[in-house]
């Protein structure tokens, strides 16, 4: 679902609300199994979205910009996937829309809002402590087939 460099940044923002210090990259890349340079990739863009500061040099390394519990999962997802993740057809069609939907256009459109939601209103410290959940109800009239 999601871009292989935003499961890395969601897993290295775990690994540093794991931390009150600075985490050096080469820690990072062994913790999430990737080189040196994804490591750097990844982080920059973190960087720039003031989501983790780092520090550079002997000593230095990557720490979360804010506490935890204040950074929206959201804000860690929108460097690499941009800001309309999920807007495109599911299925890869280019003319999908309300007026021309896909056979997965509805479905889709609600599981994205449920997921944009989640990303919306969870933080780092709730996914590092294991509390994230999807609250995925069914809605009337919109019941699976028998």
């Amino acid at each position: 679902m999601f871009k292989l460099e935003t499961r890395y940044a969601l897993h290295a923002v775990v690994v540093l609300a794991e931390h009150d210090t600075l985490v050096p990259n080469a820690k990072l890349a062994e913790r999430l199994g990737v080189s040196l340079p994804m490591v750097a990739k990844i982080m920059n863009r973190l960087v720039q979205a003031e989501v983790v500061v780092s520090r550079p040099g002997p000593g230095g390394g990557y720490a979360l910009a804010r506490d935890a519990g204040e950074i929206r999962l959201a804000e860690v997802v929108a460097p690499t996937e941009g800001d309309d993740w999920g807007q495109s057809c599911l299925l890869g069609l280019a003319a999908c829309d309300d007026a021309n939907p896909c056979a997965l256009h509805g479905a889709w459109g609600r599981l994205r809002e449920h997921i944009q939601t989640m990303l919306r209103e969870r933080s780092v410290a709730e996914m590092a402590a294991g509390v994230v959940d999807l609250d995925l109800k069914v809605v009337p009239g919109h019941a699976p087939p028998a």
